[in-house]
């Protein structure tokens, strides 16, 4: 079959790669290279030039099994790395710390006696142990089902100060979002990831980047188009029509819609009642990311800097996470230091700004997961000919899992549509 995949990001290469084994693919990237490794930065050191990828992407495979298993089946090398944590306050006070000790690849969170003199941070372990007591027997009972993280820690009496000052912006972080955008998470979805391992598993990092994870799954693909422009696509019983600006119409047996579900929406000339609801409630926020090498952006102290540093300011809508470079990619652990900031509340002095990136990322909440079980009653419909695919696109935190996890499964039943195959 022809297939025409929409999107470069983690979801439209994994389908595209999956889909060419069988089929001739054509992938169409509004950017000038395929969206997964487009936003990186070339940094000079020791003679080479060394790819940093813009937002940096980590894993660990408790919670990533789809994207541990791809990465395997790839031949993709991976590294673990250190994701110790600091949370300091507007002033870049310190109030927390946590640190990893790690051997191969394990993991486990722990604080230092010093890391506990204050009484918020012993608060806040307090409430972590109480969280971890109460939400992961809740979440193997089944009883967190339809419940928001806020209604959660309220019920289970949760410790303020761990709420406030390490949950909410851990999840905040996590997924990109805002501080009540956090509390509006489903309860099972943030217990589900705390479960997953990341007290015990080694977050990690493909050592070769976001650059040759895209390199890897687009070797078997036919056809790359970047800078596409696809304006349109239209359907009738046979297949789907694509339009681009300034290139002539293209005809698919099918099409998948590997962007956001904004854009998706806008790309459906033709899209039913039934589509608008669903697609209607996936909401994402607007997200930037700066590299930099401002350290006023890292906490007061040089000797409390942690590869990551959360700085969770008072009033404001959402925390500020800024990650340590020279920390976590250890090619450059000698280099000037490095920082990636992601939802800034403050801007780098000047001259020290290096990129800036700007990405939309979805929101989770009741209305997406109404809108998850709508998206998969659309897929299972029979004759369906446009498909979509994107971390929004499954079930839990809206990072490379989900991404990859769905693209699977679209291909998987774009596989059961073929001609000669069971419907």
């Amino acid at each position: 079959m022809e297939i025409a995949v929409v999107g470069g990001g983690l979801a439209g290469l994994v389908a595209a790669w999956r889909l060419a084994a069988r089929h001739r693919v054509t992938l169409f990237e509004r950017l000038a290279r395929p969206g997964l490794a487009a936003h990186g930065v070339d940094i000079a050191h020791g003679g080479a030039t060394l790819r940093v990828d813009m937002p940096l992407r980590v894993y660990f495979p408790g919670y990533y099994p789809t994207l541990a298993r791809l990465y395997d089946e790839l031949g993709v090398a991976s590294e673990p790395v250190s994701y110790a944590t600091t949370f300091s306050d507007e002033q870049g006070r310190t109030y927390f710390r946590w640190r990893n000790l790690r051997w191969r690849d394990r993991s486990w969170p722990f604080v230092l006696p010093q890391d506990l003199l204050g009484a918020r941070a012993r608060r806040i372990v307090r409430g972590a142990l109480r969280f971890r007591a109460a939400a992961l027997p809740a979440l193997a009972r089944g009883e967190l089902a339809g419940r928001t993280l806020a209604e959660f820690v309220a019920a289970a009496r949760i410790e303020p100060d761990f709420v406030d000052g390490l949950l909410l912006p851990a999840v905040a972080t996590i997924g990109t979002c805002t501080l009540a955008d956090a509390a509006a998470y489903p309860a099972d979805v943030v217990a589900a990831y705390h479960a997953g391992g990341l007290a015990r598993e080694s977050v990690r990092r493909a050592c070769g980047g976001a650059d040759e994870v895209a390199a890897r799954l687009l070797a078997p693909v036919q056809r790359v188009v970047c800078e596409a422009g696809v304006t349109a696509l239209v359907r009738d019983a046979q297949g789907v029509t694509l339009h681009r600006r300034g290139a002539a119409a293209e005809r698919f047996d099918h099409a998948v819609l590997a962007c956001a579900a904004p854009q998706a929406r806008e790309l459906m000339a033709d899209a039913t009642a039934a589509e608008d609801g669903a697609l209607a409630g996936f909401r994402c926020r607007p997200l930037t990311v700066l590299m930099h090498r401002d350290a006023a952006l890292m906490p007061a102290r040089r000797a409390d800097w942690s590869p990551v540093h959360a700085h969770v300011r008072a009033g404001a809508e959402r925390p500020e996470s800024t990650i340590w470079i020279n920390a976590v990619q250890p090619a450059l652990r000698d280099a000037p230091a490095l920082f990636q900031t992601v939802q800034p509340l403050r801007e780098p002095r000047a001259g020290t700004l290096l990129a800036e990136a700007r990405f939309e990322r979805a929101l989770v909440d009741a209305a997406s997961e109404r809108a998850l079980a709508q998206l998969a009653r659309l897929h299972a419909e029979p004759g369906r000919r446009l498909w979509w695919a994107g971390a929004w696109a499954h079930r839990g935190v809206p990072l490379l899992e989900s991404a990859a996890a769905s693209a699977l499964a679209v291909a998987q039943a774009i596989e059961a549509a073929a001609p000669g195959r069971a419907a």
